[in-house]
């Protein structure tokens, strides 16, 4: 195993923008109070940003769970770029290799079996050169490969939209403060928590060949990206909260475009399929608890094997 180096730039920018957020949000709220304006904003942007990474960089690029129009996939592309996690098409690289690799300590590149910080964020802050691997077919759609080329510049310019805001309002620092620099620091964790809490917290009800954990608690804060153990099992489906009651803004968001026209092809596994998977994980789980109760589990065993 290579010998651990930190990339400096990443380095200095997640732990700088934390430890920014962290003392000025207090200050501006002790000096400046409470303003709805700048508070809506900022948590409008990271709405929109978060949206953009759980449907474009996620569900669509990575997973080509639905067919998007030209202008939801510039949209998706621009305000992803904003959310300062590489080019699409790099996010997308890393992602595949994840869920090809899923646990597997050398080629998984957020391995949970690592440690949870590891997973959560320290795997951004390594020095390593990873070559884009599996992403031949995004290599061919001209605007995945312009966002590539340019996305540091164009996430530049999409997150700093509260910040011109706050020049016209003339409150420049409580939309620097909440709308840029919390923002960004809110983006990354929300998605960091899928690569860390999802593989640590939560049930199995579907396959537990993996550490992917369905966690409800995570749903909300991460766009519906919770339900993480379905997704691990399904890559595919446009959904991650696949029953009706499960939270997944993302899943609401892509149904409203498809209506709409704007998508279209949403992939979904077949409900029977789901029960099946869910069906047999129970009889697992059931099998386990009656091998540890002795000879007088028998006939409940023959039962069980019956049924």
């Amino acid at each position: 195993m290579a010998a651990w180096q930190w990339d400096l730039l990443n380095t200095v920018f997640l732990l700088g923008t934390l430890a920014a957020a962290a003392v000025a949000v207090p200050l501006h709220l002790y000096f400046h109070g409470f303003h709805w304006s700048e508070w809506l904003v900022g948590l409008g942007m990271v709405f929109a940003i978060g949206t953009a990474i759980s449907a474009g960089y996620h569900r669509l690029f990575s997973h080509r769970a639905f067919v998007a129009s030209r202008p939801i996939r510039l949209f998706l592309l621009l305000f992803g770029a904003a959310s300062f996690e590489n080019s699409a098409l790099k996010w997308s690289s890393d992602h595949r290799l994840h869920h090809r690799f899923v646990d597997d300590l050398e080629k998984d590149p957020y391995a949970i079996g690592k440690g949870f910080w590891y997973a959560h964020w320290t795997w951004v802050m390594e020095e390593k050169s990873t070559p884009l691997t599996g992403v031949s077919d995004l290599e061919k759609d001209p605007l995945v490969m312009w966002q590539h080329r340019y996305f540091f510049r164009i996430g530049a310019v999409v997150a700093l939209l509260p910040v011109f805001i706050g020049l016209l309002t003339g409150n420049l620092i409580g939309h620097l403060v909440v709308g840029l620099l919390l923002r960004i620091v809110l983006t990354h964790h929300t998605t960091f928590l899928i690569n860390s809490a999802a593989h640590v917290f939560g049930s199995r009800p579907y396959t537990d060949a993996n550490s992917a954990r369905d966690n409800w608690i995570l749903a909300p804060f991460t766009y519906g990206e919770g339900f993480h153990n379905f997704h691990h099992m399904w890559q595919w489906d446009y959904r991650n909260g696949a029953l009706w009651y499960q939270w997944d803004s993302t899943k609401w968001i892509l149904n409203g475009l498809a209506w709409m026209g704007l998508i279209s092809k949403l992939r979904r596994v077949p409900v029977t399929v789901m029960d099946r998977a869910r069906i047999r994980m129970e009889e697992k789980r059931l099998r386990e608890r009656l091998a540890t109760a002795g000879p007088s589990s028998t006939p409940l065993q023959d039962r069980l094997a019956a049924a």
